[in-house]
């Protein structure tokens, strides 16, 4: 891939974040509204809460009675980090903890996280503090990829998409038959969407593609056309690629100049490499999406609360129109101290 000619980032933390600082933000700023916008409002006092506070004590199974029970919480206790679970029959408590009580609806979600990428990002980017523009376009296309093949594969139609806080994307599918998925049917939703099962050998996942080929079209489209044109003529004339000089200047002028979808260039300039198989799964290896599994199927798994302040860094987990996701950097996120002056 190119080489990466934009500084890295690292967190440059105010921190600590003094508690009364956090109460404030959620006394004067938070809007609950926005959290109502996502999850609803008529199952709200049967959601599960659960909070990070000081000394990292973790709090599960709490509820709510209504919006402002939950700002109350916020506003009274030192809270770290503030997540939000499934719904149940019963509100959670203490008394009737999630393992007792019946789950009823969690909405289909997806956490992108550049900490997964770490094994390919060829930035020189490295664990949860640095990164840059060159491998925070690995989750911005993930995401963009993930949005288009949920609407046309599985037919979902209300996405929306949160800056997780620090270094990625919350997805959350609100479609009403997302939310009643079993546990087994998510996880064979996210097989499908998981095309990498195992970084140690060379798979044939094109082949395993033949008889989906709409999936394999659209990662051709959006997920190879973004390798190749951010690939350097050294890494195309190298393994596996091999491509001949001609190769590449018929590959960067259509990259430039066609108008037909780039499945059609790609199948051409491939049409005799007997190493198909490995091209492919290189290029779905370094940008295909990587999906934390654990936070899509486990139908109890809690998420960061859309609104609520990232601790490590002062940002905001705000929402990110998706059609405006690769002009989003996580610079653009309001920080407590942004909106509190």
């Amino acid at each position: 891939m190119a080489k990466n000619n934009n500084s890295k980032n690292t967190e440059n933390n105010k921190l600590p974040i003094e508690t009364k600082l956090v109460q404030q933000y959620y006394k004067e700023v938070f809007d609950p509204g926005d959290l109502i916008s996502i999850i609803g409002l008529s199952t709200f006092y049967r959601r599960e809460f659960a909070f990070l506070l000081e000394n990292d004590v973790f709090v599960r199974n709490i509820s709510f009675k209504s919006t402002s029970g939950l700002v109350n919480y916020l506003v009274r206790n030192p809270i770290k980090r503030a997540y939000i679970g499934a719904v149940y029959d019963v509100p959670p408590t203490k008394n009737n903890t999630i393992q007792k009580i019946k789950w009823k609806s969690r909405e289909f979600c997806f956490d992108l996280d550049l900490n997964d990428y770490d094994l390919v990002r060829i930035c020189g980017c490295q664990g949860k503090e640095q990164y840059c523009k060159v491998c925070w376009s690995l989750v911005q296309d993930a995401a963009t990829f993930l949005d288009r093949t949920l609407r046309d594969d599985f037919g979902f139609r209300d996405i929306i998409w949160v800056f997780s806080g620090r270094r990625g994307f919350h997805g959350w599918v609100r479609d009403k038959e997302a939310g009643i998925l079993t546990q087994e049917q998510r996880n064979s939703m996210i097989q499908y969407l998981t095309l990498i099962k195992d970084e140690k050998r060379t798979q044939a996942v094109e082949k395993d593609l033949k008889h989906v080929l709409p999936l394999r079209d659209r990662i051709i489209e959006m997920v190879a056309k973004t390798f190749f044109q951010k690939a350097t003529v050294k890494e195309l004339r190298a393994e596996p690629f091999k491509f001949t000089k001609k190769q590449i200047e018929r590959l960067q002028y259509n990259l430039k100049n066609s108008t037909r979808p780039f499945h059609y260039t790609y199948d051409s300039i491939l049409e005799n490499k007997q190493d198909r198989d490995a091209i492919f799964t290189h290029i779905i290896t370094y940008r295909y999406p990587r999906i934390d599994r654990k936070v899509s199927i486990d139908i109890r798994r809690i998420l960061k609360i859309p609104g609520s302040i990232q601790d490590t860094n002062g940002r905001i987990c705000c929402k990110v129109d998706i059609k405006k996701i690769h002009k989003f950097y996580p610079e653009n996120a309001p920080t407590i101290w942004d909106l509190l002056s």
